[in-house]
């Protein structure tokens, strides 16, 4: 895959986990895309999965890069 797009440069994974109250879920769910970016960037890289609901279990299953507007900004509501 490498070379097949020019002018592009994957740094990291993104990823957000299940809508669930379920923190076994959640846990897992970042803990296998941890192991992703470990497997495809043995170096390092950008982990960026959490977000306001679930950003500390994010983080110590190794994020290092959170979206936490809702806890910055408030809800936004849902638009119709």
């Amino acid at each position: 895959m490498r070379g097949e797009f020019k002018g592009v440069r994957v740094v990291g994974l993104m990823g957000m986990a299940s809508n669930t109250p379920d923190e076994a879920v959640v846990r897992g769910e970042f803990r296998g895309l941890k192991g992703m970016r470990d497997r495809y960037f043995p170096g390092g890289g950008i982990l960026s999965m959490g977000m306001s609901a679930d950003y500390e279990i994010a983080i110590g299953e190794g994020s290092n890069m959170v979206r936490i507007g809702s806890l910055l900004f408030g809800d936004r509501g849902q638009k119709r």
